[in-house]
């Protein structure tokens, strides 16, 4: 499975996700690892109304998320993972599934979150998490758009 992209934005599937980084990356399939996503069937409705027809959608809580790339399932296509949490990320890397690179963009501001970047907004808990990804060698990314160049936050969560 060619991962194109791993990001965390707590707004999932919108327009940055399908006009931007879809557009320009061209996956064959966008996977939603969300426990909560993944049982709610008017949600998921939603998120796949926005996404054009030729990008498959699947939605799996973290178990099935970890099993099913594990099983390399999606051997044959090109793959975008959406997370919404570093919480979310972490839980799917803990279970065995790694990859190389993650976009952290859009944890927006909540209660207890601080500003790390414009439009990065993490509390203590998700530094925690970003801390045990950067220990797997995961190199940790700001960007909100593919146009735009990366800015490499490790240093910044650790």
């Amino acid at each position: 499975m060619p991962l194109c992209l791993a990001r965390i934005d707590d707004r999932l599937i919108h327009g940055q996700v399908v006009l931007g980084w879809a557009r320009a990356l061209k996956p064959d399939r966008i996977v939603v690892c969300n426990d909560r996503i993944a049982a709610n069937t008017w949600e998921r409705r939603f998120y796949t109304s926005s996404v054009p027809a030729h990008i498959k959608v699947s939605f799996f809580d973290l178990e099935e998320t970890a099993r099913q790339l594990l099983n390399n399932l999606f051997k044959n296509e090109s793959v975008m993972l959406l997370f919404e949490s570093a919480g979310d990320a972490w839980r799917v890397v803990e279970k065995g599934v790694s990859f190389v690179a993650l976009n952290v963009w859009g944890p927006h501001y909540r209660k207890g979150a601080v500003e790390l970047l414009p439009y990065v907004f993490l509390t203590d808990e998700d530094r925690g998490y970003l801390r045990e990804l950067v220990k797997k060698s995961i190199t940790l990314t700001a960007q909100d758009i593919p146009g735009n160049n990366p800015q490499v936050i490790n240093s910044l969560v650790v």
